[in-house]
């Protein structure tokens, strides 16, 4: 039966209006606490009948509207129990239009009670319970979904003004169609919540005739990131969320505060069958890193797969203002765009700028190192790119050191950084170490990241005295300046080792019997057979 508990008020004043119960029962219209509809039982309200509740709603058997009836709901809590339905004017209760089921804050009989809360009564996991016809959010503190139940609106929700919070379940639009969603903005929309795992926003049955389908939600009620899905293969239902920051691993690892903006989406889909899909996502501006603020224009729509998020060097289209809203344009959003092939059943996005991924800092064309001097050693590099590159730092290491030391470092040459042709640098060292010396040079972008060029090795100094040159096949060579084991070879222009002497340390040696001809006196490392040193010889004659 139906208890007298409820409160039900026609809009304008009115005394009197119809509610048809289907079994007849009688029904007291007077101001009480709440509506309670008993399992079994079925209120309809007809026509276009504007119907105020006041109190709790307690629906255990069935609350039907025809498609031009107005439930407002001015109570604190709905609960729609095991069995319950929501049945439209339509003879199977499901495929008509349907009353709208509006919830406001402001009661007028007891003032504002706050956020209001929804036991939906419905399962995404069974797909069954109880489903509302048409809902609209007018409550500027927000409906917050009760624990252990989902909600499912069949045809259109609507906001005026507030927020569904999901609260970690799940809320569904549409019924064998994504159905539809208005009014939504940056300032109403669907609360996800901030943590990686939590509701979601579902639309059904999404595919190429339904056009750009539209996910309003968002982290927090200040952070709006909505999602927009244009699927072209078979119609499929998506699901999506948005959550705060974006992690090296999409769900773990450590996040990313620089290069990205501090939102990841997780979009998802029931069959997984194959169809182009263009992604939509939105942020507020106010939600990007210190880098991806910088490098905004050239910034992009990034997908985690192969256990890293994607990068795209030169991204595939600009960024444009926000547009995924029914108000006006947001000047403070930011919307991307990408075009998948196909999307798998579980995936992750996020917005990356160029300054984010596998790129170098600064790309090296060449590097090189020599000695000038006992004290002193060159060192020149060529870059054909520089990208938010900050500096280069050179590093040395003596042969008998285990790791490379910085020594110096040359500030960007690139305007702000960043660079498309080549750029030449300089370094002279001080280094009068008498062993072997190692150099690399270490670009270091702004935000921290870096690359190296090969590392080159320079020779401890080297003074070889040839004389008399030219000559006429007989010659001195004196070697200063090193201590450890070389190789001396006398090499002629068809590259045949004509002579070859040991030298230990400083040494004198005499060289003779050579023909007429240019040769080049060639020093190597004893031990590791490095090049160190080239001298040419001229023989203009025998003696």
């Amino acid at each position: 039966m139906v208890r007298h508990q409820y409160s039900i008020k026609r809009d304008h004043l009115k005394k009197l209006f119809s509610i048809l119960l289907i079994f007849f029962l009688p029904l007291a219209i007077y101001a009480q606490q709440g509506l309670y509809i008993a399992p079994g039982t079925r209120l309809q309200v007809t026509g276009n009948e504007v119907v105020s509740i006041f109190g709790n709603v307690s629906n255990n058997g069935a609350f039907g509207s025809s498609n031009v009836a107005v439930i407002n709901f001015f109570g604190k809590t709905w609960n729609n129990g095991n069995g319950s339905t929501l049945p439209d004017e339509s003879a199977d209760g499901f495929s008509g239009k349907g009353g709208l089921f509006r919830f406001s804050g402001d009661n007028p009989l007891y003032g504002n009670l706050g956020a209001q809360q929804l036991f939906g009564g419905y399962s995404v996991v069974t797909r069954t319970g109880a489903t509302f016809p048409n809902f609209e959010v007018n409550n500027r503190l927000g409906i917050l979904l009760s624990d252990l139940s989902d909600v499912k609106v069949r045809n259109n929700l609507h906001f005026t003004t507030g927020h569904i919070f999901l609260n970690g379940w799940n809320l569904v639009v549409g019924d064998r169609h994504p159905g539809t969603i208005t009014g939504y903005s940056e300032q109403t929309f669907v609360v996800t919540g901030t943590n990686i795992a939590g509701g979601f926003l579902y639309r059904e049955q999404v595919n190429a005739a339904a056009g750009k389908v539209v996910f309003p939600v968002g982290t927090s009620p200040s952070a709006y990131a909505p999602a927009a899905v244009e699927f072209g293969g078979a119609a499929d239902d998506f699901k999506v969320r948005a959550f705060d920051s974006v992690y090296q691993f999409a769900i773990s690892g450590p996040a990313n505060r620089l290069d990205f903006t501090n939102k990841t989406w997780n979009i998802a889909r029931e069959q997984n069958l194959a169809g182009e899909a263009k992604i939509t996502l939105q942020h507020m501006d106010a939600e990007e890193g210190p880098d991806y603020a910088d490098y905004r224009s050239s910034s992009y729509l990034s997908r985690y797969i192969n256990n890293a998020w994607d990068y795209l060097e030169t991204p595939e289209n600009f960024p444009l203002p926000g547009n995924l809203t029914t108000t006006n344009t947001l000047r403070n959003a930011t919307m991307h765009y990408r075009v998948f092939a196909g999307i798998n059943s579980n995936e992750y996005f996020a917005k990356s700028s160029v300054v984010y991924g596998p790129y170098a800092p600064a790309v090296f064309i060449d590097f090189n190192a020599w000695r000038v001097s006992a004290n002193f050693a060159q060192l020149e590099w060529y870059v054909s790119r520089e990208l938010n590159n900050d500096r280069f730092e050179i590093e040395r290491r003596f042969d008998r050191d285990t790791g490379f030391t910085k020594v110096g470092e040359l500030p960007s040459q690139a305007p702000d950084g960043n660079s498309n042709i080549r750029l030449d640098y300089r370094y002279t060292d001080a280094n009068n170490y008498e062993g072997w010396t190692y150099y690399r040079i270490r670009a270091v972008a702004k935000n921290g990241r870096e690359s190296y060029s090969r590392v080159k090795a320079v020779p401890p100094f080297l003074t070889v005295d040839v004389w008399p040159n030219p000559n006429r096949g007989q010659f001195n060579v004196r070697v200063r300046g090193e201590q450890t084991d070389m190789i001396m070879q006398v090499v002629n222009m068809a590259g045949q080792v004509m002579n070859q002497y040991a030298i230990r340390g400083e040494a004198n040696i005499r060289v003779e019997g050579l023909a007429k001809g240019s040769y080049l006196l060639v020093f190597y490392d004893r031990h590791s057979s490095r090049l160190m040193y080239t001298r040419k010889v001229i023989v203009i004659d025998r003696g």
